[in-house]
């Protein structure tokens, strides 16, 4: 008796080793970067760097339209796209602040990570510093709403 326990606690054990306990965790670096519009630095706007087998992040442009990771994201190839910029969050709900939008700025073929052509290859070892200068024409005209997240699905509405 006493050893058909034990072999099961070896068994156990072995098999929580072997798999890590589910805790497998994958390499990470930290990123910076900057963005200019027509060759200025472009603020008021967020980066989003995005892989579809392990999603992605997006980091606020600062007013001198840099970028960096508040904590290392998942090494691998990530497409890159800009938008409207999230919350600047604080020490407390009272403290989040909206930075200024100026997402209606950015070119219209900037906004989709699969057609802006923007590429980030993040890896250990290496700085992992990206610029991306983007050029065009304003998405919107000046006075217009600003972007819509999603086209309504065909057959939706009236």
């Amino acid at each position: 008796m006493f050893t058909q326990k034990f072999r099961f606690v070896l068994a156990t054990g072995i098999l929580a080793l072997s798999t890590g306990c589910g805790s497998q965790s994958k390499p990470a670096a930290m990123v910076t970067g900057a963005v200019t519009l027509n060759g200025e630095p472009f603020n008021g706007a967020s980066v989003h760097f995005y892989n579809p087998e392990i999603g992605g992040a997006a980091f606020n442009l600062n007013d001198n339209g840099y970028f960096s990771s508040q904590q290392p994201i998942v090494v691998a190839e990530y497409m890159v796209a800009l938008d409207r910029p999230g919350p600047d969050t604080g020490e407390t709900p009272a403290d989040t602040t909206w930075p200024e939008d100026r997402s209606g700025d950015i070119p219209a073929m900037y906004r989709s990570s699969s057609k802006s052509g923007l590429i980030a290859r993040v890896s250990t070892g290496t700085e992992n510093h990206f610029s991306f200068d983007i050029k065009g024409q304003p998405s919107k005209k000046k006075g217009e709403a600003g972007p819509v997240a999603f086209d309504p699905l065909p057959g939706a509405g009236s």
